[in-house]
């Protein structure tokens, strides 16, 4: 208690008046790495962000409880996806498939919530600061953990193959569980971001609730429409790119004439673009502002993406990398918004409820794309997905117009931003 009696008193000299008038004074007594109001620890709480998410892809369902998001909820929504991948590992040791879709289950239960989370957190922290840059981070990492799994699981499958002498579902489960490390890493991040943030809301004298950590049902019927437009842009752009890459090997391969491996080479080849690019988009939104022109940018050039792939023969590497930059570039722009249009106590609703629709239409229109794709083949699954594209589109003209027609702040400026908020510190 000395201690962070100590540190409270280092930031915030004799009450909070003094430190905002004093603040660089104030805050010398501690080193910038420790010190929740200085860029350098912002960036430590960044990197456990960003590891929080690694070990998490390809999840199912967002739990609508009444949970505080930023400590605990974390913490809990961890525990569920280290304990789900153990079960899934287990399932395979003992040749047990129903206990893998347990696994996968258990799983599922914290996988999107401690997404919601993880968006959450970052608001808490980079509001008004660097938020389209680390969204643009995390979705870095999150490519980052993708393509390690991709790369890495195959090959470890083979070294436990050949160490055991035997192939088979006791291999499976061993490689499973060698995979479960880095969910306890997702969970120690988890701890170490509880800790940090609550050691922030003390020193800073933040008030408790104001941050969008709670999930609310019921906040869904003050939604605005500029809202239901951003989770329409979501669901109807997502569903063209996500079940796509899932079908993507078997088009490039039947279409293109590709080999097997230079298939699996240009369908990842979004996410591969995505891990470098996304950090450097976010950067440029923060720059510039104008997010509802970026996000614009994205559905136009993704519509183009799909086009080429659909009615010509070009070679399709074009088409994948356009797809890559625009998933990068629409991922920055689009879910930062959400935090400028919703207030801070409504913001963990508002994010779980668009990670929700997100992944029910995904769920939807994966089973849709398999039976277009069984019953009319490629072209007709390319010209589906064009339409959902189109519809992103047209959500975006609409987005633009209510939000001019209201005087939003969706399409601000960076400079614009900046005066607004000196304005209201002032």
């Amino acid at each position: 208690m000395e201690e962070e009696e100590e540190e409270a008193r280092a930031l915030l000299a004799s009450g909070p008046d003094e430190a905002g008038s004093h603040g660089p004074d104030a805050r010398g007594a501690l080193p910038a790495l420790c010190d929740p109001s200085r860029l350098a620890h912002r960036c430590v709480v960044l990197l456990l962000m960003c590891f929080l998410g690694f070990a998490i892809f390809a999840t199912i369902i967002l739990l609508p409880f009444r949970l505080r998001l930023n400590r605990w909820g974390t913490i809990i929504f961890s525990c569920f996806i280290c304990i789900g991948q153990v079960i899934f590992a287990l399932g395979g040791i003992f040749n047990a498939f129903w206990l893998m879709e347990f696994g996968r289950f258990v799983f599922g239960i914290g996988g999107e919530s401690l997404a919601v989370a993880q968006n959450t957190y970052a608001v808490s922290w980079f509001k008004g600061k660097e938020l389209n840059l680390v969204f643009g981070l995390q979705l870095s990492m999150a490519r980052i953990g993708s393509t390690v799994n991709m790369n890495l699981m195959g090959w470890l499958y083979s070294k436990i193959e050949a160490s055991l002498g035997s192939a088979g579902h006791t291999t499976l489960g061993v490689t499973l569980m060698i995979g479960a490390i880095t969910c306890i890493l997702s969970l120690i991040c988890a701890l170490a971001l509880a800790y940090l943030d609550q050691r922030a809301e003390r020193i800073l004298h933040k008030e408790q609730g104001k941050t969008g950590e709670v999930i609310k049902l019921t906040d869904v019927k003050d939604f605005s429409l500029p809202l239901w437009l951003i989770f329409i842009i979501c669901v109807c752009y997502y569903v063209a790119v996500f079940p796509f890459i899932g079908l993507g090997k078997v088009f490039f391969t039947e279409k293109f004439g590709f080999s097997s491996q230079a298939a699996s080479a240009i369908n990842s080849v979004v996410y591969v673009i995505s891990a470098p690019m996304s950090p450097i988009f976010g950067l440029l939104v923060d720059k510039t502002g104008k997010n509802i022109i970026w996000v614009l940018c994205a559905v136009v050039t993704t519509l183009a993406s799909h086009m080429l792939l659909a009615f010509t023969l070009w070679n399709p590497w074009i088409a994948m990398c356009l797809l890559g930059i625009s998933y990068s570039l629409l991922a920055c722009a689009l879910w930062p918004m959400v935090a400028y249009i919703v207030p801070e106590h409504q913001l963990g609703t508002a994010y779980g409820f668009m990670q929700s629709i997100q992944n029910l239409g995904l769920a939807i229109i994966s089973i849709i794309a398999g039976m277009i794709l069984d019953t009319r083949g490629y072209l007709f699954l390319e010209v589906f997905f064009i339409a959902c594209v189109s519809l992103s589109l047209l959500a975006v003209v609409l987005l633009y117009l209510v939000n001019r027609a209201q005087g939003g702040n969706l399409n601000y400026s960076a400079r614009q931003r900046e005066e607004i908020k000196v304005s209201h510190s002032e």
